[in-house]
């Protein structure tokens, strides 16, 4: 007969107990022939509509769509990967277009949703975070 030490018994139901941290899914969805990407927290939500084919004209037609619970109308959203990547997008009635954003900072914004991870959209009076899962499918440039 074997007999278990304490020390083990005790390691393994507190392994058991530790609740697992749940990543953050992101609902996918089809609005008016465009892919949708919608995050909800209960600080406030982002979408992302993309239009990789360029339904709707030849030029960049992708948005970003974000709503904070504290901050009702940012004039300006940055978007911070834990790498340290930043992204700055200027934010008109809750819309940042692709169309009048830096090129630059809208693929950097693109990169941190495709990777996945932490990351964070920050305003001056407000913050979202979210942990997802990388997207490699996601087309928005």
């Amino acid at each position: 007969m074997h007999i278990l030490s304490p020390v083990l018994v005790v390691s393994t139901f507190a392994a058991m107990t530790v609740p697992v941290h749940a990543l953050d899914a992101w609902t996918i969805g089809v609005e008016r022939g465009l892919p949708t990407y919608a995050l909800t927290s209960e600080a406030g939500e982002v979408r992302l509509v993309c239009d990789p084919d360029r339904v709707f004209g030849p030029t960049p037609n992708g948005a970003l769509v974000v709503r904070f619970l504290k901050d009702a109308a940012p004039d300006m959203v940055v978007v911070l990967a834990k790498s340290g990547e930043q992204a700055r997008l200027p934010v008109k009635n809750g819309i940042s277009a692709q169309a009048t954003a830096d090129a630059a900072d809208w693929a950097k914004m693109v990169a941190t949703f495709r990777t996945g991870g932490e990351f964070a959209l920050v305003t001056s009076a407000d913050s979202l975070t979210f942990e997802t899962a990388p997207l490699p499918d996601l087309a928005c440039e």
